[in-house]
């Protein structure tokens, strides 16, 4: 028999009381973090996507009012990619 199964017979036939209550205080604290940080999760998840396709909404009207900007915007950061990314000869 294990250590850890040990302790589980003991605290099932309520040998020890206070260890017991303290094994459920524990498992209710656990649960409480883990509702806690679903909730934040899903929260931000949520204000992430918000940001997101504002953004989104943001470049594309800039795009649809500015065309030509655009373009040389993207063929800049193009050859600025390309610079940096090019090996050392």
């Amino acid at each position: 028999m294990t250590h850890d199964a040990a302790i589980e017979e003991g605290l099932s036939n309520g040998k020890d009381k206070s260890a017991a209550a303290i094994k459920g205080r524990a498992t209710e604290a656990l649960e409480h973090g883990l509702e806690t940080a679903q909730e934040t999760v899903g929260q931000a998840t949520k204000q992430a996507t918000e940001e997101l396709r504002k953004l989104t909404e943001t470049g594309s009207k800039f795009v649809r009012e500015n065309p030509g900007a655009a373009v040389a915007g993207a063929v800049g950061v193009g050859i600025l990619l390309g610079l940096a990314l090019r090996g050392r000869d």
